[in-house]
């Protein structure tokens, strides 16, 4: 599943290849991954706006409208954007697309059809369910140390079910979490009530550095394996140093992890 790296990647390319165009028509065959609206009622009520603004909150990304709406967008576990020119065939698996005036067309895939397409008439977050209850953004500056450390301080679980847990940190999953706990050096099934405050602090770090090294690299670390634990996980992966790494099963999800390396 797509998660905070990823999903600011694709904010950014609606920035750059979408916004302030006239939306001629909607069209989302694919009823399933609707979530709030029909076919019909997300043409009409997006025929003649414009897509705005555009930011991401978690995993979700919210698409601002001329008209005061917000076009939610999430991307399950295959979900995409891709933006093509008039007479360019739309992309593979297209779930919605949305044709601007004048040409060109972002379209909205999902193989698997877990995303989903929300719209809202508002703007306010505080009003929009899907992301009201989450926690805090990671790499937002006033996402102090002491703020993080109070969620750590204040729960008693795995540091791996912590770091994905969305109501209290927003954005992260499976994958970020097995990398932050592989950077700060700390097992990801050790609770948080045996971490000591120097573990904490480089957790702290060492996911803000995680994140935003993840986003300038475009969220592509194939190349960057010999920094990076996620292009090494799985069977027979091996850590960026070389060692084997192991896996175990934290909170019904996959946890690979370097015991040489993480205590």
């Amino acid at each position: 599943m797509p998660e905070l790296p990823e999903v600011e990647v694709k904010r950014k390319y609606i920035e750059e290849t979408s916004l302030n165009k006239k939306i001629e028509r909607v069209a989302a065959p694919r009823t399933r991954v609707l979530k709030n609206v029909t076919p019909a009622s997300l043409d009409k009520r997006l025929r003649g706006s414009k897509l705005v603004t555009a930011k991401r909150r978690a995993k979700f990304i919210l698409i601002g409208t001329d008209s005061g709406g917000t076009l939610l967008m999430h991307f399950g576990m295959t979900g995409d954007v891709f933006f093509h020119n008039k007479g360019e065939n739309e992309a593979k698996y297209t779930k919605a697309e949305f044709t601007f005036t004048g040409g060109g067309a972002l379209d909205f895939t999902d193989t698997r059809m877990f995303g989903r397409i929300a719209l809202y008439d508002t703007q306010d977050e505080n009003l929009i369910p899907d992301v009201a209850g989450l926690g805090p953004e990671p790499l937002d500056r006033s996402f102090t140390f002491k703020k993080f450390a109070a969620i750590v301080r204040g729960h008693n679980t795995t540091i791996h079910q912590l770091l994905m847990e969305q109501d209290l940190i927003a954005g992260i999953g499976n994958i970020y979490s097995d990398e932050i706990t592989y950077q700060a050096g700390v097992l990801p099934y050790r609770k948080t009530s045996d971490l000591g405050d120097a573990d904490v602090r480089r957790l702290y770090d060492k996911m803000k550095w995680s994140l935003r090294k993840a986003v300038e690299l475009d969220a592509d670390l194939d190349d960057h394996a010999d920094v990076f634990l996620i292009p090494n996980r799985g069977k027979g992966g091996k850590c960026p140093h070389g060692h084997p790494l192991t896996s175990r099963t934290i909170g019904g999800r996959t946890s690979w992890f370097c015991p040489r390396e993480q205590k």
